[in-house]
Formats: structure tokens, sequence, C-alpha cells
């Protein structure tokens, strides 16, 4: 008698979870706390990021300015 009562509410469940899920993917779309923070994170990479490069630049002009003194001496 239990087991007869058990299988409607067993559907029913099931019902209710395969109605919750429509099968299409949602996109989701960044939040505004999302995108400031994914803007904020680029604005550090660039602002720690630019002075390593000028300095990799300066090293590399350096290092070629002394090889041009090293062949002309």
């Amino acid at each position: 008698m239990r087991f007869i009562k058990i299988i409607p509410v067993m559907l029913l469940a099931t019902f209710l979870l395969c109605a919750c899920h429509n099968g299409q993917e949602q996109e989701h779309k960044k939040g505004v706390i999302k995108t400031m923070t994914d803007k904020t994170a680029h604005e550090a990479v660039k602002a720690i990021k630019t002075p390593i490069d000028k300095a990799r630049a300066a090293a590399g002009q350096e290092e070629k300015q002394g090889a041009d003194l090293k062949k002309a001496l």
C-alpha cells in the first residue's frame, strides 16, 4: 500500500525537475560587479606590465650599445 503511494510522489517530483530544465543553455551575461572586476584587473595588469616591458626594452638597448662599443674598440 505504501509502495503505491510512493510512485505518484516520485513521478510528480520527476515531472517538476524536468519542467525546470528547458534543455537549452542560457547565455550568462556579465553582471555589473563582474564587469567592473574584469576592468580593474585589466588595468592592474597593464599598470604592472608596462614598466616591466619598458625596463626590458631599456636593457636590450643597453646590451646593444655595449656590443657596439666592443666592436668599435
